[in-house]
């Protein structure tokens, strides 16, 4: 999928370098979802990059018409991939986003009783990470709006 769309960029007219910035940081997007390490952060860039492009985000679509490009069919585009098998996703790069989730929680609460049991939630979350395989997620459901892992 990258490389099809790298070649269509290329070979495109634009209307101005700015249409073509455009264009590569939507490019950018989509090569950080084909990260294939399985380390926290690129588990976290290529979920993260994921999200910016399946969830509703006025960013993705700005940058989509900024580029000449419609974010609806950018979008169509990008489920394609994942339904084909062009997009994966580990079983423990899913971990390391339940992870940095539950830190995040962890990191923003104040209650020190709350923060007692996050912090058990968080330990007991980071050693199944490290126990949790590299194999591809077999189902991984893509829906308009939302991506999930089933």
């Amino acid at each position: 999928m990258g490389i099809e769309i790298a070649e269509s960029l290329i070979s495109q007219n634009h209307y101005c370098p700015e249409q073509r910035l455009w264009r590569h940081v939507l490019l950018n997007a989509v090569e950080d979802t084909r990260i294939t390490h399985s380390d926290r952060k690129s588990s976290i860039c290529k979920m993260e990059a994921h999200d910016w492009i399946t969830k509703e985000n006025k960013d993705f679509n700005w940058i989509c018409w900024q580029s000449g490009w419609d974010p609806e069919i950018v979008k169509e585009q990008y489920f394609k991939a994942v339904r084909k098998g062009n997009i994966v996703f580990t079983k423990r790069q899913i971990k390391w986003v339940e992870y940095y989730k539950l830190y995040l929680d962890l990191k923003n609460e104040r209650d020190s009783e709350k923060r007692q049991k996050l912090r058990k939630r968080v330990d007991s979350l980071r050693k199944q990470v490290f126990l949790t395989t590299t194999a591809v997620v077999k189902m991984f459901k893509v829906e308009k709006s939302l991506a999930t892992c089933g």
